[in-house]
């Protein structure tokens, strides 16, 4: 997925893991000699996600809503909650120009997003209808 902004971002929520050790191997240093990177085997909070990440597939990991599995192109929940987390805060609109299944709207939902989607095809318009109505029924409009 790609992100693109005409001017500076307005958010950026920076999505933290743990990771075990600060990482391996060796780096240069200032007078071109050779040094083994410190290891470190305590747990650390500090690792940022960047620019890849990666995502666990397929049944009952994608999702466990089995209807969106009626869309033939369908992706992790995991990768467009991490998204809207991180380029929107509570309260913002969260548009999806091709909403298929439904994920993008159920993420938003989740995340105390607003949200709005385009699909053309009937089909998947009613696969995310029915995914999002447990949903949607959960949440008082008054």
């Amino acid at each position: 997925m790609f992100v693109f902004s005409k001017k500076k971002l307005n958010t950026f929520n920076k999505i933290k893991t743990k990771t075990k050790g600060y990482g391996g191997g060796t780096y240069r240093n200032q007078d071109g000699s050779m040094k083994e990177r410190y290891h470190n085997n305590k747990v650390s909070n500090d690792f940022v996600l960047i620019n890849i990440w990666k995502y666990s597939t397929g049944i009952y990991q994608t999702t466990k809503d089995l209807d969106a599995f009626y869309h033939p192109a369908m992706f992790p929940e995991k990768l467009a909650a991490d998204h809207i987390y991180s380029w929107s805060n509570e309260g913002d609109i969260v548009y999806d120009c091709f909403g298929g299944s439904g994920t993008t709207a159920k993420m938003a939902h989740l995340l105390k997003r607003k949200w709005i989607t385009s699909e053309i095809s009937k089909e998947y318009c009613e696969i995310a209808e029915k995914r999002l109505d447990p949903y949607l029924r959960q949440t008082s409009l008054f």
